[in-house]
């Protein structure tokens, strides 16, 4: 078995552009965590640590935009690289790497998520990878660009 090993590089704020649910101070950001194995260059050093993009209200819960997938994706990968998102949900993920060329595989747990990622990635024009799933596995989604 091989070990790998992820270092936190940095902390990502996307803003909102909104306030958010609660009480008091609501927030209008999020943080993300960057991680990194090796030194991987981004592609450009001139993006910023704060990733503006307006909040999706009425979407399937949590969901992020893709504009801030989009700004991580092509910071970190190249056209025709694969793109793996465990936690796919609604498949922001998967529309922000069809958008710039990647592929893409995903799961999730919930098989409603799967169904609305796989409309999501088809109607941006992603091509499905089809993949025989055993009967104890997360649903899996996997598209091409």
């Amino acid at each position: 078995m091989r070990y790998e090993l992820f270092l936190l590089a940095n902390a990502v704020v996307t803003h909102n552009c909104t306030i958010g649910m609660g009480y008091h101070y609501r927030a209008r950001y999020e943080c993300l965590l960057f991680f990194e194995k090796g030194k991987r260059k981004l592609n450009d050093l001139g993006v910023a640590d704060i990733i503006e993009a307006k909040r999706i209200n009425g979407g399937y819960p949590a969901e992020k935009p893709p504009e801030v997938s989009e700004v991580l994706i092509k910071q970190s990968s190249e056209p025709g690289e694969l793109v793996v998102d465990p936690f796919t949900g609604s498949g922001s993920v998967g529309v922000a790497s069809a958008r710039n060329g990647r592929d893409f595989r995903g799961n999730d747990l919930c098989l409603e998520a799967i169904e609305i990622a796989r409309s999501r990635l088809i109607a941006e024009g992603a091509l499905e990878g089809v993949r025989e799933r055993r009967a104890e596995a997360a649903p899996q989604l996997g598209l091409t660009r």
